[in-house]
């Protein structure tokens, strides 16, 4: 499945081919190497294609420790 990945200000961060569907609350890893938690899905744009536009916000990558 591909999504269109958004921040919450509702601009473009990227494209994600994932190979399984995403839910509010999943944590991934994209392409960019950042890790994403998603907010919302919103797959009301185009119905008769296999394409959803989610919003994500960043998460925090640990620390490293010394």
């Amino acid at each position: 499945m591909q999504y269109l990945m958004t921040d919450l200000h509702q601009r473009f961060i990227g494209a994600l081919n994932y190979n399984k569907p995403l839910s509010v609350g999943d944590v991934f890893r994209a392409d960019n190497t950042k890790t994403y938690t998603v907010v919302s899905i919103n797959d009301t744009r185009n119905k008769s294609k296999d394409v959803k536009s989610v919003t994500v916000i960043p998460m925090r990558e640990a620390a490293i420790a010394r």
